[in-house]
């Protein structure tokens, strides 16, 4: 199971934030929220729980942004290394259109008699 947690992190210019870490199912960091994180409730109980799990941040190791694998891909960032230009498009086609054309045989025993 996944699971996360708040994270102390120190930024290039020195100072400390909080930011959400998330964790593989083997414990292993794999991502966190790119902007720090401040605490949150919809009532003072809710305020003072998440209070309480920033304060566990501070007993945790400090990371960096470099300690959190680069993260792969986005489906928007993968889209754009596959989309081509129109030209592009009709050499790839012009292409497939001159490579040999094969035909189906049906397997043995479903051949039509001639």
């Amino acid at each position: 199971m996944r699971t996360w947690n708040y994270r102390v992190f120190r930024e290039d210019e020195g100072e400390y934030v909080i930011r959400e870490v998330f964790y593989s199912e083997d414990g292993e960091i794999f991502s966190c929220t790119v902007d720090a994180v401040e605490p949150f409730g919809e009532t003072l109980d809710e305020l003072a729980q998440d209070i309480e799990h920033f304060k566990a941040a501070l007993a945790l190791p400090v990371l960096t942004l470099a300690d959190i694998p680069a993260s792969p891909p986005t489906n928007e960032e993968l889209a754009s290394q596959m989309t081509m230009s129109h030209d592009e498009l009709r050499r790839q086609l012009a292409r497939d259109d001159e490579a040999p054309q094969h035909r189906t045989i049906a397997p043995q025993g479903q051949r039509k008699a001639s």
